[in-house]
């Protein structure tokens, strides 16, 4: 052995040790990620039952109460969310709160743990009672505060926060809804803002840690299977016009929620949305919770046109006011469960033989649409529904629906905040300073 093989074995052996440092700790953080996600929906289980005295989705749930707790449920959450906002202002010395893709993309990954903590026992009491909004989006930044208050003490300093806190959102996406490969995709496009090949497999790791626990402590997926193998027929030519018309919807979509907020600045905004969506839940029960029930309904395919259009437009009624008038949450599964429904009835629309492919298809395209993330949003669609034969039709449609969005708007749901004045603000941002413009 010569002298100059020595310090080539020695480099060789300190990148392998580099590289399994980082594998073991992504390991360490999709677990520690996927284990909050847990919790904090075991939280809102509790919350539920002591709610309500029930346990199941807010629209069964919804069929067990009288009509007059259908309305003050929905309002008592609303007013204890007020409380704990108000509470929180009051005991922190600084209640910032630091959404999980400002804080990877503008902050160096640090999450404020604490004011992070209150605003999801906030979401909480939201979604405990009802509120038409997404339970995901507390679950994915709560994890995401866990990861980065973890990080920040790691003893791989060749591992930047931010990168830490990506791992920790492609588990907490994956443990959220049983979708390994979108979580991977979910922290690079969206959360990274790029793909970056070393990132890539230890957000596998990561992600596919959160999956494990997840399955192993809550559901298994996919969490929304389509009964039967949707095959192909020629109306599948139809969806690539689909893909440019979601293209165009999902600008609007984003917009509507986006200029929805200007709600909170009623008094008691909070209550009145409560209140209207306690009203809207008396019409059509599944109007109440983030829309799973809802999206089930529709992959069973056994709604007519007229059912699948009043029950869309009665959700995004209701999510829009909720969202509007702040209430904490996401609206990640309820756009999917829009696109869904949205595809299902274009299915409809067209005489189609297999209308459910243009529902699983929808699931994708309103969501590239919307958050300007095709990779994601194909992956997502696929796994949700256990469709994997379908890659080679959604891809392409999802790639195209993204990009007649983008052509449209540069803004998406998740986009960053922008400093200067014009710059406009995402979804999630706003919607962080509802509630405290309100207490």
């Amino acid at each position: 052995m010569t002298t100059e093989t020595v310090p080539r074995i020695k480099s060789t052996s300190s990148i392998a040790a580099k590289w399994l440092s980082i594998a073991a700790w992504a390991i360490l953080l999709g677990t520690a990620s996927g284990l909050a996600c847990v919790a904090v929906r075991l939280t809102f289980r509790l919350l539920q039952w002591i709610f309500t005295q029930h346990t199941g989705t807010a629209p069964f749930v919804a069929t067990m109460l009288s009509p007059a707790r259908r309305i003050i449920t929905p309002m008592e959450g609303a007013a204890l969310v007020i409380f704990i906002t108000w509470l929180a202002r009051r005991l922190m010395s600084n209640p910032s709160y630091e959404g999980y893709v400002e804080a990877v993309r503008l902050n160096g990954g640090r999450i404020p743990f604490v004011s992070t903590a209150w605003r999801t026992l906030a979401s909480a009491f939201s979604v405990a009672a009802g509120a038409s909004i997404g339970r995901e989006g507390s679950m994915i930044q709560f994890a995401a505060a866990v990861v980065s208050w973890v990080g920040a003490r790691a003893p791989i300093r060749t591992l930047s926060l931010s990168r830490q806190v990506a791992f920790g959102v492609a588990a907490a996406v994956s443990a959220v809804y049983q979708a390994p490969i979108a979580g991977v995709f979910f922290a690079s496009e969206i959360v990274l803002g790029e793909w970056a090949w070393e990132n890539a497999l230890p957000l596998l790791l990561a992600s596919t840690s959160g999956w494990f626990v997840s399955r192993m402590l809550l559901d298994a997926g996919p969490l929304f299977p389509v009964a039967r193998t949707l095959h192909f027929t020629l109306d599948f030519l139809w969806v690539f016009p689909l893909a440019v018309l979601f293209g165009l919807i999902g600008p609007v979509y984003q917009k509507l929620l986006h200029y929805s907020r200007a709600a909170s600045r009623i008094p008691l905004a909070l209550l009145w949305g409560a209140l209207l969506t306690g009203l809207l839940s008396l019409i059509e029960p599944r109007v109440l919770g983030n829309g799973d029930a809802a999206l089930t309904n529709v992959l069973r395919n056994d709604m007519t046109l007229f059912s699948v259009s009043s029950l869309l437009a009665l959700r995004i009624v209701a999510t829009t006011v909720c969202v509007g008038t702040g209430t904490v949450g996401g609206v990640f599964t309820p756009t999917l469960f829009s696109g869904a429904a949205l595809g299902l009835a274009m299915g409809y629309l067209f005489h189609c033989q297999e209308p459910l492919l243009f529902a699983v298809c929808g699931i994708g395209l309103l969501m590239a649409a919307a958050t300007h993330a095709p990779l994601m949003a194909a992956a997502m669609a696929m796994e949700l529904t256990g469709q994997w034969h379908l890659v080679a039709l959604i891809l392409p449609c999802t790639l195209v629906a993204s990009f007649v969005a983008r052509t449209i708007s540069r803004a998406s749901l998740y986009g960053i905040a922008s400093p200067e004045p014009s710059g406009e603000y995402s979804h999630d941002y706003q919607q962080a300073e509802a509630p405290a413009r309100q207490a």
